[in-house]
């Protein structure tokens, strides 16, 4: 069986949240149906038959995807050669507007 991304594991699951509490908060025929296709969604995504199963069949996907992720790149030498915050002088204010002197307005 193909494993879903990560990323679309995330969204089914709180898609399939969403739409429990949304059936639980005010249970209408849109709301039932939208929970039902979430969970549809859910178990055709994780090869199981039932949300509980699929809820935790995703959980497993989602860990099985963080153990076997890459570790990310780290380059500690740059971050050891920046200067600290004492060392970076303050900004200096802008200089001041020009003034208005000298300056005649069209008629």
């Amino acid at each position: 069986m193909l494993l879903p991304t990560a990323h679309d594991v995330r969204v089914a699951l709180a898609r399939f949240a969403d739409a429990v509490v949304t059936d639980e908060r005010c249970p209408t025929t849109e709301s039932a149906r939208a929970r039902e296709n979430a969970a549809y969604t859910l178990c055709v995504m994780t090869g199981t038959t039932e949300a509980t199963q699929a809820v935790a069949a995703a959980d497993e996907i989602l860990r099985l995807r963080a153990q076997n992720a890459p570790e990310p790149v780290r380059d500690r030498s740059r971050v050891a050669a920046m200067p600290t915050p004492a060392e970076v002088p303050l900004a200096t204010a802008p200089a001041a507007a020009p003034s208005a002197e000298g300056i005649t307005e069209a008629a």
